[in-house]
């Protein structure tokens, strides 16, 4: 992994403390590891990289959108969504892009992220079938940017799980919370609800940023998203 993303990991984790320090200064009342993510900010330096590298790869730089309302498209099921990053050719939608942390609570996590990663790409597929993203014949890349705080918390095993009807998918057997955000990043991509897939462990105690599959690189990412652009220009 190159320097500069491994620093932006990191700083991401330093802002976030002292956003919670000013928080609690405030007398502001969030719990956890929400504290310095409400914020809203502690990602903009990571989606600043992935737009410099888009750009470095062909894309125009005024037609890549990393904050703000230029970041909304419509939903079918919903009437609009909020993406970290968009990426264009001209007037067509090129890849849509989310980028998650998640530093605590991994159980209350585990599953909010799942539901909502597998709603958005679904809703965003939808969506473009039913020519809310303009006329373009070729569906965007979806995105997903999950990076995920290693400690002694998120490597322990995961709760037992219980289905009283059938049985539950031995994969999430003795796993731990690491492992069930691997495996749900996995199988957002296998499924190709999402194209372009980075997942990355951090520790911010021991400074160490690891990717731990090789299908899911931050290089493997932006070449997807690149990729899709020499199509659309093809």
């Amino acid at each position: 992994m190159r320097d500069d993303i491994k620093n932006a990991i990191l700083d991401m984790y330093d802002r976030v403390a002292q956003a919670q320090q000013a928080q609690a200064l405030r007398g502001h009342t969030d719990q956890g590891g929400r504290r310095g993510i409400t914020s809203g900010t502690h990602l903009d330096a990571i989606a600043a990289i992935i737009k410099q590298d888009l750009v470095a790869g062909g894309f125009q730089s005024t037609s890549v959108y990393e904050h703000g309302r230029l970041c909304t498209l419509p939903g079918w099921f919903r009437s609009t969504k909020n993406w970290d990053l968009l990426a264009f050719e001209d007037s067509a939608l090129v890849a849509a892009v989310e980028l998650k942390s998640i530093s605590s609570s991994f159980g209350n996590n585990a599953n909010n992220r799942a539901e909502e990663s597998i709603g958005s790409a679904f809703d965003a597929r939808v969506a473009f079938d039913n020519d809310l993203f303009g006329h373009a014949s070729i569906p965007p890349v979806m995105g997903y940017v999950m990076i995920i705080r290693d400690c002694a918390e998120s490597r322990m095993e995961s709760r037992a799980f219980r289905s009283m009807h059938f049985p539950i998918d031995a994969t999430f057997f003795q796993t731990s919370y690491l492992d069930r955000f691997r495996i749900l990043c996995e199988r957002l991509r296998r499924q190709s609800l999402y194209q372009a897939v980075w997942l990355v462990y951090a520790n911010p105690d021991t400074r160490e940023v690891t990717e731990p599959s090789s299908e899911m690189t931050y290089e493997k990412f932006i070449a997807n998203i690149v990729m899709a652009l020499q199509v659309h220009r093809a």
